[in-house]
């Protein structure tokens, strides 16, 4: 990759290098802010130290996303690598991401999963332009160019008409969904930011998808359902990350806009529930980022919210654990990930990653 594209990285993806952000973030309060080192600090403390394991977080199923996740947390709160007191946790975790990567491209191998090439794409985004060693940034460089190549690739299988434009959990699979879908579009987009070139054809094969998953029912409920084609009910997780994308990539109101976010306002919000359908993590990051990029009122009421349920259950020595509607889900990926999940959600209002940044027209 040439300089041009390194120096786009740096004041894209590096904080310190940015006189100016989407827009100025907003200062934490004290608790959260607490909070947020507090769960750091036991981040820090889980990281695997020695052995072929050295930089990853512990997980049943999914070593690499856990240690993604985490190393994003960190990032998110503008702990740079090699730098202050958790530069050599980010430099472990991403030597270990880096390492998980097969010779085609892909870093879902581990847990075979495009989410898990996800995650490890997006921090690898993230931290691309924060290495002082050139070689090794060039290196980073070219690790996301294979990673991002894997995604464009992946959506071009052979799919059946309701599941073209998107992705799903392998990249071979001829399936799509929604949630999958969401995080390589963010990924695509963090690449974007980072002077990648995508095609616009690729965003709008991808957005024809997201808006396929459009329903409305006979209840009067508007959304996006998980599997366009197949799902016929609106889920409050999907339809959260769809407002964002559509947020990002469209760039205006629409109908479905207008109406999804109407249908997010009947959310009720707490320490678990039915409402999160087992996955109270990964559906208030969904639910946060659809907010944020909606701004006002309406997100400040949502997150405000949210951050008095996260800083209440956050244990004595600083970890989250799980509400206990997600028995089935915490079997698989291991009790660092509400931790890392919960930090990131607090750490939105900063701005730090390039997924975070609000779009300048939106929702004023």
């Amino acid at each position: 990759m040439h300089s041009g594209v390194l120096l786009t990285c740096l004041l894209l993806a590096f904080p310190a290098a940015q006189p100016a952000r989407a827009e100025p973030s907003q200062k934490m309060s004290d608790d959260v802010e607490l909070a947020i080192e507090a769960g750091l600090h036991w981040l820090a403390s889980q990281q695997v130290k020695d052995g072929g394991a050295a930089g990853s977080w512990s997980s049943p199923k999914y070593p690499t996303a856990v240690t993604g996740l985490a190393g994003l947390a960190f990032l998110a709160n503008g702990h740079l690598p090699g730098e202050g007191n958790h530069g050599v946790v980010v430099e472990r975790a991403m030597k270990y991401v880096q390492s998980s990567m097969t010779s085609d491209g892909y870093a879902g191998s581990i847990g075979d999963s495009m989410y898990v090439h996800a995650i490890c794409t997006l921090f690898a985004l993230s931290y691309l332009g924060m290495h002082e060693d050139a070689e090794k940034d060039a290196e980073l460089a070219q690790w996301c160019r294979k990673a991002i190549n894997v995604i464009v690739s992946s959506q071009k299988v052979p799919k059946a008409k309701a599941e073209k434009g998107g992705w799903r959990y392998s990249p071979h699979t001829h399936e799509s969904d929604l949630s999958v879908a969401s995080w390589q579009l963010l990924c695509l987009h963090a690449a974007r930011q980072c002077g990648y070139s995508i095609d616009d054809s690729v965003i709008n094969f991808a957005m024809g998808y997201v808006n396929s998953g459009f329903v409305r029912t006979k209840d009067g409920q508007s959304g996006f359902a998980y599997r366009p084609g197949r799902s016929t009910v609106p889920e409050y997780g999907v339809t959260g990350t769809c407002v964002l994308l559509k947020g990002i990539f469209e760039n205006q109101v629409d109908d479905k806009m207008s109406e999804s976010l109407k249908y997010l306002k009947s959310f009720e919000i707490g320490w678990g529930g039915s409402q999160y359908r087992g996955y109270f993590f990964i559906s208030t990051w969904y639910l946060m980022q659809g907010f944020f990029q909606m701004g006002g009122t309406g997100y400040e009421e949502f997150a405000g919210k949210t951050r008095k349920v996260l800083v209440k259950r956050q244990k004595g020595d600083g970890h989250w654990p799980y509400p206990s509607q997600s028995s089935a889900h915490r079997q698989g990926v291991g009790p660092v990930f509400p931790t890392t999940m919960a930090i990131l959600i607090l750490s939105l209002d900063g701005q730090y990653l390039p997924i975070f940044q609000r779009q300048r027209s939106l929702f004023r």
